[in-house]
């Protein structure tokens, strides 16, 4: 019975995570709150990371960029991994979704398409965030604002000095408020722990 009990509450856990409280509208925004206390300390703001839902064969896409270049996967995918807190002092790690306002045309659509397609592979880096130098990366909100800004609906100054904090205030007006996707608890961990997560 405890053996049964123990799947079920498993069972309710993972689909907590892999189903979701809603489906994402296509362009709709990702955000990870509490990933990670070095980019919110840079940031000044809890929320750390940043990504964006498209549609591909009629299924959502979850285009980002992360360490180790920028990526995409499936919506279910990303909510079972995304959660994993790196260097966060301990602090639960919170999804939001931020569904379009308004939904984009079919035309927006293929050319938010076509750029984050395009950008597949790219490497990742923060310096040019940190210091303006140009170089050929991308970081999360800086990747999320060049997709973004192939709309009329947003234009960046310069999308490479986006955080997601800045990308949040720019994008609210075009977008519904934040709907809690997933939330976790993380245990206090030592320093070593930490750090292992860290570099994974």
């Amino acid at each position: 019975m405890r053996i049964h009990l123990a799947n079920l509450l498993f069972s309710l856990f993972v689909c907590s995570i892999s189903c979701g409280a809603e489906a994402p509208e296509n362009g709709a925004l990702i955000y990870t709150e509490n990933g990670s206390c070095l980019v919110s300390t840079y940031t000044n703001s809890t929320y750390s990371h940043v990504a964006i839902v498209l549609y591909e064969r009629g299924e959502p896409v979850v285009f980002e960029a992360k360490p180790g270049g920028v990526t995409k996967s499936t919506y279910q995918r990303y909510l079972k991994t995304a959660a994993t807190a790196k260097l966060n002092d301990g602090n639960p790690v919170s999804l939001w979704l931020m569904n379009p306002r308004h939904a984009y045309t079919k035309q927006e659509l293929s050319k938010m398409l076509d750029m984050a397609n395009q950008a597949i592979g790219t490497p990742y880096s923060v310096i040019p965030t940190i210091t303006g130098r140009n170089q050929s990366t991308l970081q999360c909100a800086q990747y999320v604002s060049t997709i973004l800004q192939t709309t009329p609906r947003f234009w960046f100054k310069s999308p490479k000095y986006q955080t997601p904090a800045t990308l949040l205030k720019i994008a609210k007006p075009g977008y519904h408020p934040m709907s809690l996707l997933h939330k976790t608890s993380i245990t206090n961990q030592s320093l070593v722990q930490k750090l292992g997560h860290f570099f994974k």
